[in-house]
């Protein structure tokens, strides 16, 4: 049985406010890892192994928190393009959720948390 008490409250409170999914969780672990990426959902999708329709709404909702930024760029392919600009707190929760995962108790918890999210939808 996980205790879920003893995950880090950080951590915890990270992962209930910005982890929804797993689709988001990748997303996040990419974007901090490649700090400067800038693209279309098309891109960051297969940057991340993701169909681009899959993770558009997961851009949509990182943009209106504040992590990403959403930029119209028109011209021939007239797309969107998303940026990451994080705030300095965001970035020291995502570097504490990177060191919880690394403990194999605290990444069941995790994982046991967004399978929940996932199951209620």
């Amino acid at each position: 049985m996980l205790d879920f008490e003893n995950l880090d409250p950080q951590v915890s409170f990270f992962v209930d406010e910005f982890i929804d999914s797993f689709i988001t969780w990748d997303m996040i672990l990419f974007f901090h890892e490649n700090p400067y990426t800038v693209g279309s959902s098309s891109s960051i999708a297969m940057s991340i192994g993701r169909l681009g329709a899959d993770i558009e709404p997961y851009l949509e909702k990182l943009s209106e928190k504040g992590i990403l930024t959403r930029e119209y760029r028109p011209g021939d392919g007239a797309d969107v393009i998303f940026a990451y600009k994080p705030q300095p707190e965001f970035e020291k929760m995502v570097a504490e959720f990177k060191r919880a995962l690394k403990d194999r108790a605290s990444r069941l918890i995790i994982v046991s948390k967004v399978l929940q999210k996932e199951a209620r939808r």
